[in-house]
């Protein structure tokens, strides 16, 4: 079951940024999603928000119905789009959460404009040491096999996607299957490049963030991105940020530990008040 989600768009530029939202006279949230997903993978977070807060969920550029625009898709355009959405939106400062990719420009919108932005739930950004989608070359042949597995996608039926997705994923809630592979059909693999757009290191992003934070971390053994080490280090650098563990989840904290997963951002979200 979905929340019931207005449609709208923002003029970031001559590039449309797309977005849902749910709406009402609440505290805005806002969901920020990871690489090659969409607004509405979100599926069921939102509707376990939306009774206390007013959800924003928007397209990243080059993902669901946002385009790229001529200044590229890199991290640090990607918070600027954000920082024009709130703006345009006429929002309060909204506390802000992202999933991977996400997490990395929430934290970067919460670091460049400290007066936008209430708090950030990180739930395992793309943080460490020599990750895959560091220092990416676009000549390099990673690039371009990965290039190639989302030129791939597009050639897919929905079924088959979703079939690939339940091979992956064989402990997600049945309903992530099909937003998960409708997000595959319309990611732009363009959308790539961003990796390999300049970007400040995120050590430097996270000296600099003063809002209360939470960090998501998951296994790394289940694909989690943020190692035990890495979190120490975070916490060490940011002193307003607790760290929670989830260790039956990967990478995607939000579909494999659902429950868990929104009875603690809940419970952070609560602390901010009306």
């Amino acid at each position: 079951m979905m929340p019931r989600l207005f449609y709208g768009h923002v003029m970031v530029g001559q590039m449309r940024l797309t977005y849902y939202r749910t709406g009402g006279e609440k505290p805005p949230v806002i969901l920020l999603h990871g690489f090659s997903d969409n607004a509405l993978c979100w599926n069921r977070v939102p509707l376990a928000l939306e009774e206390e807060f007013d959800v924003i969920l928007p397209d990243a550029r080059g993902h669901g119905s946002s385009g790229i625009g001529p200044d590229g898709v890199g991290l640090e355009i990607q918070a600027r789009d954000v920082e024009t959405l709130i703006e345009a939106l006429q929002i309060n400062p909204p506390v802000v959460i992202g999933h991977s990719m996400g997490a990395d420009v929430a934290a970067r919108l919460a670091a460049n404009r400290p007066d936008l932005v209430r708090g950030v739930v990180l739930e395992d950004p793309p943080w460490g040491d020599n990750l895959p989608l560091d220092h990416l070359d676009p000549q390099s042949s990673v690039y371009q096999q990965i290039y190639a597995d989302l030129l791939a996608y597009k050639q897919r039926s929905i079924d088959e996607l979703m079939a690939l997705c339940k091979e992956r994923h064989p402990n997600w809630d049945e309903s992530e299957l099909f937003q998960w592979a409708k997000a595959k059909q319309e990611l732009r693999p363009e959308a790539l490049s961003g990796w390999v757009e300049p970007r400040r290191p995120w050590r430097e992003i996270v000296t600099e963030l003063r809002c209360p934070g939470l960090l998501l971390t998951a296994d790394p053994a289940r694909g989690g991105l943020v190692t035990p080490a890495v979190a120490e280090e975070i916490q060490a650098l940011w002193p307003q940020v607790q760290v929670v563990h989830f260790p039956e989840a990967g990478h995607s904290i939000h579909r494999e530990a659902y429950r868990t997963y929104i009875q603690t951002v809940l419970r952070f979200l609560r602390r901010f008040g009306g």
